[in-house]
C-alpha cells in the first residue's frame, strides 16, 4: 500500500438524514473528516455539495475525480463509502477511477486498499447494499411525499414565485408577490401578449423569483402552474427526467389559499397554450376584421356588414366614400400578407443573431451597472465624511444631490439599453411568428374549419396594428390594402 500523504476530503448529502439541519450534519462530517486527517499529519483539499447520490451530475465530485485521474491525491476520505455513490453503475465507475490511479478510499473507521482482494470485494458488497438501501429510502420518501401531498402540505421544493411556506401548516401562503402573479393572469386574460406583460414587469423593476429579469419562459412557467388556483399535482415524474402520463397525475384541489380564482386561470392558459381567445362582449356581430380595418384616405373605422343579398362586404367609408368591396376576397389577402409576413420575420431573427448588437447590449449592461455601483459606494462614503468634519453640511448636500442625480440617470441609461436587447427582441418576434402560424392553421372565416371570426379577430389584433384600406371611385383603379403590423 501506498503511503498517504496528500488527500481529498469529499463530503455530501443531499437530505437532513439526522434532523438536525443538513448545513449542521455537513459541518460536523467536516470537522470530525479534517479532525481524522490532522491526526494523521495528512494535507488535504474538501470537496463539499448538497447533492443526491442519484447519478454522477455532481459538481464536485467531478473536479475531484479530475485530479484523482492525474494523481494528485493518494486517498479519498469519506465519512461512508456510500458518501460516494448510492448507485451501481456510478459506484463501479467511481471505483475504476479511483483503481486506476491506486487512490484509496478512507472512512474513519476502515482504509480500502485496491491491491487487497478482500477489501475489493467488501466495497462491491457494500456498494450493492447501499443501492438496495437507498431504493428502499427513494420509495419511503415517495409514499411519504404522496401522503403529505394529499394533505396539502408542500413538499415541492422552493414554493412558486407569489408564495411563501407557513412553516406551522407546511402549506404555501400567499406573499407580497402574489400581486405580480394576479397582474400577469388577470393581464393576459384581458388580451396582453406574453411580451407586453414581461416588458411591463421589467420596467417596473419587478424580479422573479431567483431575482432575474422577467423573460417569456419566466411567464409562461407562471401561467402554467396549478399552484396559483390552489391545487397541488404530484405523482408526474417516474424519475426526474422523465414524465409519467397526465392520465396518472394526482390532485389535490383547494390544498391552499389561491392567488387567482379558477376561472381566470383557465381562461389564462387557454390563451397562451392554444392562442384561441374568447369573444369580446358585445351586442354587435363580431367579423373577422372588427375595429381593424381603417379608411386609407381618413382614417375612419370600416367595419363589415351582411347585404340583402346574404353576401358579406366591406362598409364604405361614411366621411370620405371609400368604396365597399367584397368581404371574403379582403380576408384572403390579408391571410396571404400575413403568411409573407413570416420570412420576414425569420430573417429579422437572423439579421439580430448575426449582429454583434447582443454582445454590445451586454457590454454596455455591464458598463453602466459598474458605474451604478461606483456612484453607490460613493454615495454611501458621504455621510461619513460629514459626520468626522472633513466636508461641511452644504458640501454634502450638493454632493448628495449629484450622485443621487446621477445614479437616477444612470438608472435611466441602463432601462433604455434593456429595452433595446436583442434577447428581448428575438422573443418578441419568435412570439409573433407562433402566433401568425396558429392563425394561418386554424383560420376558419375562410377554411371552415378551427377558429370562429371573434377568435380569429382576437388574434389578429395581437398581431396587426391596423389595415389600410384604399378604394377610390374612377375605372381600372385596384383596391389597395396594406398592414401595419405591431
Amino acid at each position: 500500500m501506498n503511503v498517504i500523504n496528500q488527500v481529498a476530503i469529499y463530503l455530501r448529502l443531499s437530505r437532513d438524514e439526522e434532523n438536525q439541519g443538513i448545513d449542521t450534519v455537513l459541518a460536523n462530517h467536516r470537522k470530525t473528516l479534517i479532525n481524522f486527517c490532522n491526526q494523521n499529519k495528512w494535507k488535504y483539499d474538501v470537496y463539499q455539495e448538497i447533492a443526491s447520490s442519484y447519478d454522477m451530475v455532481r459538481e464536485k465530485l467531478n473536479e475531484m475525480l479530475e485530479k484523482v485521474r492525474h494523481n494528485e491525491y493518494d486517498a479519498v476520505v469519506v465519512m461512508d463509502v456510500d458518501r460516494l455513490s448510492r448507485n451501481d453503475y456510478d459506484a463501479s465507475v467511481i471505483f475504476k477511477v479511483l483503481s486506476d490511479s491506486n487512490t484509496a478510499i478512507v472512512t474513519p473507521d476502515k482504509t480500502y486498499n485496491w491491491d487487497n482482494d478482500g477489501d475489493n470485494l467488501l466495497l462491491k458488497i457494500q456498494s450493492i447494499v447501499a443501492a438496495q438501501e437507498y431504493k428502499q429510502i427513494r420509495k419511503r420518501m415517495q409514499r411519504g411525499k404522496e401522503f403529505a401531498s394529499e394533505n396539502g402540505y408542500w413538499v415541492h421544493g422552493i414554493p412558486p414565485f407569489g408564495y411563501d411556506k407557513d412553516p406551522d401548516t407546511r402549506k404555501l401562503v400567499p406573499n407580497d408577490e402574489a400581486k405580480h402573479v394576479q397582474f400577469i393572469f388577470n393581464s393576459i386574460a384581458d388580451g396582453k401578449t406574453v411580451s407586453d406583460i414581461y416588458h411591463e414587469l421589467n420596467k417596473m423593476g419587478v424580479k422573479t423569483k431567483t431575482n432575474s429579469k422577467f423573460a417569456f419562459n419566466s411567464i409562461m412557467r407562471i401561467v402554467n402552474n396549478e399552484a396559483y388556483k390552489g391545487t397541488i399535482v404530484f405523482n408526474r415524474y417516474i424519475d426526474k427526467n422523465k414524465k409519467k402520463p397526465k392520465c396518472e397525475w394526482k390532485y389535490v384541489l383547494n390544498a391552499h389559499e389561491a392567488i387567482v380564482d379558477k376561472q381566470t386561470w383557465d381562461r389564462a392558459n387557454k390563451i397562451v397554450n392554444t392562442y384561441s381567445f374568447s369573444a369580446p362582449r358585445s351586442k354587435n356581430k363580431i367579423y373577422p376584421t372588427t375595429k381593424l380595418i381603417f379608411c386609407g384616405n381618413c382614417g375612419k373605422i370600416q367595419g363589415a356588414q351582411l347585404a340583402h343579398t346574404g353576401k358579406l362586404y366591406l362598409k364604405i367609408c361614411s366621411k370620405c366614400k371609400n368604396r365597399s368591396f367584397l368581404y371574403e376576397p379582403i380576408l384572403r389577402e390579408i391571410k396571404k400578407q400575413i403568411a409573407e409576413r413570416i420570412p420576414g420575420i425569420l430573417a429579422q431573427i437572423n439579421d439580430i443573431q448575426q449582429r454583434s448588437d447582443v454582445f454590445e447590449v451586454e457590454y454596455k449592461k455591464q458598463q453602466i451597472e459598474e458605474s451604478i455601483h461606483k456612484a453607490m459606494v460613493a454615495l454611501g462614503k458621504l455621510l461619513p465624511l460629514y459626520e468626522e468634519d472633513i466636508i461641511d453640511l452644504k458640501q454634502f448636500k450638493e454632493r448628495k444631490a449629484h450622485r443621487e442625480q446621477e445614479i437616477k440617470e444612470l438608472k435611466y441609461e441602463l432601462q433604455q439599453v434593456i429595452q433595446t436587447d436583442p434577447k428581448d427582441k428575438i422573443a418578441d418576434l419568435q412570439e409573433m411568428k407562433k402566433r401568425i402560424e396558429y392563425l394561418l392553421n386554424n383560420w376558419e372565416c375562410i377554411d371552415r374549419e378551427g377558429l370562429t371570426d371573434e377568435q380569429v379577430n382576437r388574434s389578429l389584433h395581437f398581431i396587426v396594428e391596423r389595415i389600410e384600406w384604399i378604394y377610390p371611385k374612377g375605372k381600372n383603379v385596384e383596391p389597395k390594402l396594406k398592414i401595419v403590423y405591431k
